[in-house]
C-alpha cells in the first residue's frame, strides 16, 4: 500500500534503508525496549508459555463473525511467526480480546484495566494492556476493541493486527519505524517484512524474556547476520505475503 504511493525511486531507496541490519537493529530496539506510556527503557517481555485467548462480548450481543476470524487467522500468523503455541481456551485463558461498543469503551476500560491514563476513549481506537511477572514474562493480556467504531473507520483489521502483534512483546509505537504497523501515522493494516523480521528476533532462542538492551545488542547483531545469511531479510516480504491474514486483502 505504501509502495504504490511514492515513485520507483523512493521506494528502492526506502527498501535498501529498512532491510539494512542497522536500520533493523535500531527499529527493534525502539518498538522492543520503549513503550508509548513509560519514559526510558524496559526490559525485553515476550511469551515463555503458551497462549491461551478467550474472545469476550461487552454489552455488545451478537457475534461479530469477521472480527473472531481476523483475530483466529492473525494468531495462527503470529504463531507460526514466533513459535509460540496459541489456541482458543474459553475456560483458562491468559490472553483475552473484548469486543464491545463505542458508546461503552470507556466503560470497558475502567472495569478490565487499572490504568491510570485518562481519555484513552479519546485517544485510541482499541486498546491494549499487558501484565508481565518480575522476569518480564508476559503472563497477561487485555485487548480491547469498540467494533462498532472500529468499522466504521475501516480500522478493524488494523486494530486486531496492531494490537495482537504488539502484544507478543512489541508494544512501542514510532513515527520513524517505517514500514510498521507500530508507525501510527502509516496506512499499513497488514504486518509488513520489517514487522515480519522484528517479531523473529524477539523470539530468536538466543533472546529471553528480562534481558537488558545492553546485554541483548551483541545477540541481535548476530542474530540479524544470520537472517542475512539465510535470505531472511531480502524474502521477508514475500513471507508475510504468504501469510494467512492476506486471503482478507486480495
Amino acid at each position: 500500500m505504501l509502495f504504490s504511493l511514492c515513485s520507483s525511486v523512493v521506494c528502492a531507496d526506502l527498501l535498501v534503508s529498512w532491510q539494512s541490519k542497522n536500520y533493523i537493529k535500531k527499529a527493534f530496539f525502539e518498538i522492543a525496549y520503549k513503550n508509548e506510556y513509560q519514559l526510558g527503557q524496559t526490559k525485553l517481555r515476550r511469551w515463555q508459555q503458551p497462549i491461551r485467548y478467550r474472545i469476550d462480548y461487552f454489552k455488545l450481543d451478537a457475534p461479530v463473525d469477521i472480527a473472531e476470524m481476523l483475530i483466529q487467522d492473525h494468531f495462527q500468523d503470529l504463531s507460526k511467526i514466533t513459535g509460540v503455541v496459541i489456541n482458543k481456551d474459553d475456560k483458562n485463558p491468559n490472553f483475552r480480546i473484548l469486543l464491545t461498543r463505542k458508546e461503552h469503551y470507556k466503560s470497558a476500560i475502567h472495569l478490565y484495566t487499572n490504568t491510570k491514563i485518562k481519555n484513552l476513549d479519546t485517544q485510541t481506537n482499541c486498546l491494549l494492556h499487558l501484565k508481565h511477572n518480575k522476569q518480564s514474562e508476559l503472563i497477561s493480556v487485555l485487548v480491547i476493541i469498540p467494533v462498532d467504531h472500529a468499522m466504521s473507520y475501516g480500522l478493524l483489521p488494523a486494530c486486531v493486527i496492531e494490537e495482537l502483534t504488539q502484544a507478543m512483546g512489541l508494544p512501542n509505537d514510532s513515527d520513524w519505524v517505517i514500514p510498521s504497523i507500530a508507525n501510527d501515522k502509516s496506512v499499513l493494516d497488514l504486518l509488513t517484512g520489517l514487522d515480519y523480521l522484528l517479531l523473529k528476533i524477539l523470539y530468536d532462542n538466543r533472546l529471553h524474556a528480562g534481558m537488558g538492551a545492553k546485554t541483548s545488542s551483541p545477540l541481535v547483531d548476530k542474530i540479524l547476520i544470520d537472517f542475512e545469511n539465510q535470505d531472511m531479510i531480502e524474502s521477508s516480504v514475500l513471507r508475510v505475503q504468504e501469510l494467512n491474514i492476506n486471503k482478507y486483502f486480495n
